[in-house]
């Protein structure tokens, strides 16, 4: 079971607070959200959708046939201009209707095929060099024929090469520009090959699309389309297989707080890793103040910069001896090493490790937390308790909505760490009201998670299964309650704490009126 993670610091100060006001908050943010639905008239609504390779497919064929019937083109056309503008329709009609001339020639498409032999005669491959006769060679009506199995040979080696090599092929004369189209790619590609190539051309119909991505999670084949109307601006979407990332950015979903901030947070967390190691083990030049690893046992310290000092006392290591630079130390006042780490900013260093760690711990033990849940969510035991309720496993959908839940609650709280850490320092009502609901809301959801875990392991090893129905109904309305609080929680984050005057800890301002 997860531990409860909040920090005996702000027990202290809960006396400081009126709780009704403090959740009033929260529950003046819920209002205004349902104020702002009936004042568009809409109901809360996803902005994005997820698609099959079915799905795509149908999208896909579905644009092919518009151009090939508006341009009064054969598909395999189409479907070249598709490729050419990055499978953009209205593209593809502007360009054409402006220039058809232009358009044919930037994308390599033959207007009058030349016929450049006739059936009876032997012609001459320029890959190969063999002769064949007539029925053997194949055109793309630019007047230059080649055998079939070099044919064969081209379009393998190029649907290898891969997407860019494959999706935009030209004739093989290096001087020719016309294209190969689908046809000709399935009519002599190896069937291994023809799948890959019709798999590419899928893929880029996605990866061609500013309002399309495929699912980063692992494994996934389903595809996000992601449609901004208006009113739900989330950028954070959540895929069938279950897992949440951002639109923009392409991190985990990270909602309260902004792509530029995860950055900044990635980033630190990448470069802390060595942070201890060198508060410990290093100390800044004091010429160019670069940190500089200590790795022998000699005090002679040389820097990049060219600057040898002595370990010890820090002076010009020519200005210094064993014997004086420990003379030198034994006449400075008490707190000169004191001095030496505040020169060094190592005491900032040191105040900089504490906070971060505070924030980083949370963080970290959050996702391992959702990691969890989310195990646990994936261990099918819906089929377990059918089987030994007797119920058919659609009654259990509720159980799969409240480890939903948890898992969700886990990432959102994980990611308000983040927020709390990069709360202004002297915002110090923000930072107190922030502790304080952070606190509530972990303690929300370890009640919802461990009520949760307890009575489904329970249950699990066949005791008390009568009392099932009453752990329906009371994980339903739990998981209500849960979803509700942290949505509250995630606007008011989102809002900036605007209803949270900065100001001193004498207490809390609330702004209603702007809500």
């Amino acid at each position: 079971m997860d531990s409860q993670l909040i920090d005996p610091a702000i027990d202290d100060k809960v006396d400081e607070f009126d709780e009704d006001e403090i959740f009033s908050i929260m529950d003046n943010v819920e209002e205004k959200a349902k104020d702002d639905a009936e004042k568009f008239k809409i109901t809360p609504i996803s902005n994005f959708n997820i698609l099959s390779g079915y799905g795509i497919s149908r999208l896909q064929e579905a644009d092919i046939t518009n151009v090939s019937t508006i341009l009064s083109i054969s598909r395999v056309t189409a479907c070249l201009l598709l490729v050419h503008f990055d499978w953009s329709v209205t593209k593809v009609h502007e360009a054409w209707f402006d220039c058809e001339e232009k358009v044919r020639k930037a994308v390599g498409l033959i207007k009058e095929p030349q016929v450049c032999f006739l059936d009876f005669k032997i012609l001459d491959c320029d890959i190969c060099f063999e002769s064949f006769t007539c029925n053997m060679m194949k055109s793309l009506g630019c007047g230059h024929p080649y055998c079939i199995n070099c044919w064969k040979d081209y379009i393998d080696t190029k649907i290898n090469e891969g997407p860019d090599k494959c999706l935009a092929l030209k004739c093989p004369n290096p001087s020719c520009t016309i294209a190969v189209d689908g046809d000709m790619i399935h009519q002599f590609a190896s069937e291994p090959n023809r799948n890959k190539y019709d798999q590419f051309l899928l893929r880029s119909y996605v990866e061609k699309n500013k309002n399309m991505k495929w699912c980063p999670g692992p494994d996934c084949e389903f595809a996000i389309v992601f449609q901004p109307n208006g009113v739900n601006k989330k950028l954070d979407v959540s895929c069938l297989c279950h897992y949440s990332f951002c639109w923009n950015c392409g991190e985990d979903a990270h909602s309260p707080v902004d792509c530029e901030i995860v950055s900044l947070w990635l980033k630190k967390v990448s470069e802390s890793k060595n942070i201890n190691w060198i508060l410990k083990y290093a100390k800044q030049c004091p010429k160019c103040k670069i940190p500089i690893e200590k790795n022998e046992g000699c005090m002679h310290m040389k820097c990049k910069c060219g600057f040898q000092f002595c370990w010890l006392c820090l002076r010009d290591w020519f200005q210094c001896d064993r014997k004086s630079c420990d003379d030198y130390l034994d006449r400075q006042p008490e707190n000169f090493q004191e001095k030496i780490i505040e020169g060094t900013k190592r005491k900032e260093a040191r105040e900089y490790i504490d906070k971060y760690t505070y924030y980083y711990e949370r963080w970290v033990t959050n996702e391992l937390s959702r990691k969890k849940a989310s195990e646990n969510m994936l261990a099918n035991h819906v089929e377990w308790l059918s089987a030994l309720l007797g119920k058919p496993e659609s009654n259990f959908e509720f159980l799969n909505e409240a480890w939903l839940q948890v898992v969700e609650s886990r990432r959102l709280l994980k990611w308000a760490y983040v927020y709390g850490y990069y709360l202004p320092e002297n915002e110090k009502a923000k930072i107190e009201f922030f502790e304080y609901t952070q606190g509530e809301a972990e303690a929300v959801l370890e009640r919802f998670h461990h009520y949760l875990e307890t009575k489904v392991h329970k249950f699990l090893t066949g005791e008390a299964l009568d009392q099932f129905e009453d752990f329906h109904l009371k994980l339903i309305d739990m998981t209500v309650a849960t979803r509700n609080y942290f949505d509250n929680l995630v606007r008011t984050l989102e809002n900036g704490l605007a209803d949270v005057e900065a100001r001193s800890y004498s207490g809390i301002k609330r702004r209603f009126s702007e809500m």
